[in-house]
């Protein structure tokens, strides 16, 4: 595989990043679904983010025709697009680079699928490719300012570009909301998934275990 993509002058981690999100654009065509919402599995998000992401949708479900919503993204010039009446935090996507959360409506994975299908050996990043179509307003997007889905400051310390400042703007992390009723997870700076989703883990982690009911 590596050697195919050195071929076709593709970056290996950039190709796995493409195709893992082709595949649930796929899996959302083929299973009929209208929306869909694709989280990065290295997020944090604001605590009412279910609430502010159910407002950002009613605010754009009358518009016609819409292919993609940021809810997480790294741009801090996001609301500086035109804000859609009935919820100011709305606005027409400018360049919301990153892809840390999007919904997707049925139509908009269509484009995306068949676009990222016909141009395999575009070299450049996933977000930058989708600012493009933006820009060649190929595709009707929106973007939630500030947002409510942001990447994990505690998995890249030394980051301190774009995501950084965009970061600033969480205020009530469901991180850090967690840290305080699971302590064990204050040192925990792996992504969760990692030890849940490998066949081999059969047992409990410690951290899990009831420590009072042990004699």
């Amino acid at each position: 595989m590596r050697e195919l993509l050195k071929y076709m002058h593709l970056d290996f981690e950039m190709f796995g990043q493409r195709n893992g999100h082709m595949d649930v654009w796929r899996d959302m065509i083929n299973s009929g679904y209208e929306r869909a919402l694709v989280l990065e599995d290295d997020i944090d998000f604001e605590i009412d983010a279910v609430s502010t992401i159910g407002k950002a949708l009613d605010a754009i479900n009358n518009t016609q025709g819409w292919d993609i919503l940021y809810v997480g993204h790294c741009s801090m010039e996001e609301n500086k697009g035109k804000a859609k009446s009935g919820f100011s935090r709305v606005h027409k996507a400018v360049h919301p680079f990153c892809t840390s959360g999007y919904i997707l409506s049925r139509q908009g994975a269509q484009k995306l699928y068949a676009y990222f299908f016909k141009n395999m050996k575009n070299t450049h990043s996933l977000d930058v490719q989708l600012v493009a179509l933006i820009k060649r307003k190929l595709l009707s997007a929106y973007s939630v300012y500030p947002p409510v889905v942001y990447q994990r400051r505690d998995l890249y310390p030394s980051d301190d570009g774009i995501e950084l400042k965009i970061h600033r703007l969480l205020t009530n992390s469901a991180w850090n909301e967690a840290q305080m009723f699971v302590p064990h997870l204050e040192n925990w700076t792996d992504p969760p998934d990692q030890e849940f989703l490998n066949p081999a883990f059969k047992h409990i982690p410690s951290w899990m275990e009831d420590k009072k009911s042990v004699s």
